[in-house]
């Protein structure tokens, strides 16, 4: 049931994120995921940036066997990297004030947001439109990719009274092969003619 303008909305998203060169990809990978379960790797990439700036993050927390089945990070890989609260500053600058694209945001801004917990910072993301909020802390945009290739690809899910959310085509679980996968996403919707 797949509704011919959503979908080209989809894809006037991307093409118009692309033409802009003034984004930032995300990914994180986690310790597991529980309410108290943090971020292990991180990684971004930007239009200066294709190849991409990728770094393990010490969790507060050991990192579950059902996390390390998935992305294969073990906790000897973590035990000597840079905290999240050190990190969260390096990110910040390479995100600047270009809008933040994650495919799944609300996953990877809860563990963002659990990870700075543990070290007495509090953040708050606006929630209102999952697919494009309006404020950031830097004054970007969040879009959720994820949602917009939903949209794309068109599968209603009647349960959800919306389009089904759809697995990263190309993902490999480390937090810079999923960006590179999320990027692919973008250009394959705004390719589409």
């Amino acid at each position: 049931m797949i509704q011919l303008d959503d979908q080209t909305k989809a894809q006037n998203w991307a093409k118009a994120l692309l033409n802009k060169d003034k984004w930032c990809i995300l990914d994180t990978e986690t310790t597991g995921l529980d309410n108290r379960d943090e971020i292990c790797q991180i990684s971004v990439i930007t239009p200066e940036l294709p190849q991409g700036w990728q770094t393990y993050v010490q969790p507060t927390v050991p990192i579950s066997a059902e996390a390390l089945a998935i992305h294969g990070i073990t906790n000897d890989h973590v035990k000597d990297a840079p905290t999240f609260d050190q990190v969260f500053l390096h990110l910040m600058r390479r995100i600047r004030s270009n809008d933040l694209v994650i495919y799944n945001a609300e996953f990877d801004l809860r563990f963002i947001k659990q990870s700075l917990k543990p070290h007495g910072i509090q953040l708050a993301f606006p929630t209102s439109d999952r697919r494009q909020c309006r404020i950031f802390t830097n004054g970007g945009s969040i879009h959720d990719a994820m949602l917009w290739y939903a949209q794309w690809v068109g599968e209603w899910n009647d349960y959800f009274d919306n389009y089904q959310r759809q697995k990263l085509p190309g993902g490999d679980h480390s937090a810079l092969g999923d960006c590179k996968a999320t990027l692919g996403v973008i250009r394959k919707m705004a390719a589409t003619e």
